[in-house]
């Protein structure tokens, strides 16, 4: 099994090989809930299906078609256990040769907003980065794309051209309506898979407010301490907040120095939930700000994706010792870099020895 015409291994024209041959696989929209592409991009293992079309969505087959399966049960090891007619047996053509688009193949960022967690929204279709266009994007659409980074909750849902300017080449989702709870933005209704070339006058963008927030005060840098647990905001018990923890909040929320921990009473209580665990909040991407470091990047690999990794500090770059670090470190440097969630943290040394000082490599 196979898929071709999409831009890598998880997303393309569906085809399976047979007595020596390649061939397409075809079928009708009666079968409404595509089980037959949740057995394509498991056997593959690219994941759950991001979007699956009977319509030829990567180009039209030119030589045998296969197999014309129908009503599988999706729980199938391999296609060809879907009930289907025969191998070569069909009744469509390839203007029905089907098509699917895995979780795997897609990637989210947020571009030209100076960080992770705040720009203009990306999605990488086909190898190829393009921007979302919606002429009615909210703040249920901006919440999916917060959360699925790694970056909180939603701050604000905006049209790009009025925040952080239209993007460049093509579009790869249009009209994405979400209810604010799905995992990834391509698990809402979106009615529109590009890649498309058009104008950019619709592409929308995001600011995130991460896992604390202060409420209730002048600005947002004084108020009541409140932290993201799930979807929901709660206050934190005032034992619970010493001078470290005041200070982790001031520098995520790019606050500066600590003042004062005002006790209880002086902000207006809150009416949510109370958060009566210890305070820890979750890391971000943006945490790596929390270390003596001014630059990140991935060495010794031209994808900007995977490589040694070297941090600046004091306009010279090093490497990271590998002591100490792992997945959970590679995790928060991946979605600082905007590359993702991390897939593996090899052995020191597997991209070479860097030429430049040696530096801590745990972030904790």
């Amino acid at each position: 099994l196979r898929l071709v015409g999409g831009g890598g291994r998880c997303a393309g024209r569906v085809e399976v090989k047979h007595e020596g041959e390649w061939g397409s696989v075809c079928n009708y929209d009666f079968d409404w809930d595509a089980r037959w592409a949740a057995v394509v991009c498991r056997q593959l293992g690219c994941g759950p299906v991001a979007k699956a079309s009977v319509y030829a969505p990567f180009g039209k087959g030119t030589g045998r078609i296969w197999l014309q399966p129908f009503f599988c049960r999706g729980s199938e090891a391999v296609l060809q256990d879907c009930p289907h007619f025969g191998w070569g047996q069909h009744f469509c053509g390839h203007e029905r040769d089907v098509g699917v688009t895995c979780a795997d193949a897609v990637e989210l960022r947020l571009a030209a907003g100076g960080g992770p967690c705040a720009g203009r929204v990306e999605v990488k279709l086909q190898g190829r980065w393009g921007t979302v266009g919606d002429d009615d994007w909210d703040m249920q659409d901006a919440e999916v794309v917060c959360q699925q980074l790694g970056c909180g909750s939603a701050a604000g849902a905006y049209a790009a051209s009025t925040r952080f300017g239209k993007g460049t080449g093509p579009i790869s989702l249009a009209l994405v309506d979400c209810r604010g709870d799905e995992g990834t933005l391509w698990e809402c209704e979106v009615r529109g898979w590009g890649p498309y070339s058009s104008v950019h006058d619709f592409d929308v963008a995001v600011v995130c407010q991460g896992f604390v927030r202060l409420v209730g005060g002048d600005s947002g840098c004084a108020g009541r301490l409140e932290v993201r647990r799930g979807r929901a905001w709660a206050g934190v018990c005032e034992d619970h907040v010493d001078v470290e923890a005041a200070r982790v909040v001031c520098r995520e929320l790019g606050c500066g120095a600590v003042l004062a921990i005002p006790g209880a009473g002086r902000f207006e209580a809150a009416t949510g939930p109370l958060w009566e665990g210890g305070f820890d909040p979750p890391p971000r991407p943006n945490a790596l700000s929390a270390a003596a470091y001014t630059g990140f990047r991935l060495a010794n690999d031209s994808s900007g994706c995977a490589g040694r990794v070297e941090a600046a500090a004091g306009g010279t770059w090093g490497s990271l010792c590998a002591t100490g670090w792992d997945l959970p470190d590679a995790h928060v440097l991946c979605h600082h870099l905007g590359c993702g969630p991390a897939a593996a943290v090899p052995p020191g040394g597997s991209f070479g020895s860097g030429g430049g000082p040696l530096r801590p490599g745990a972030l904790g």
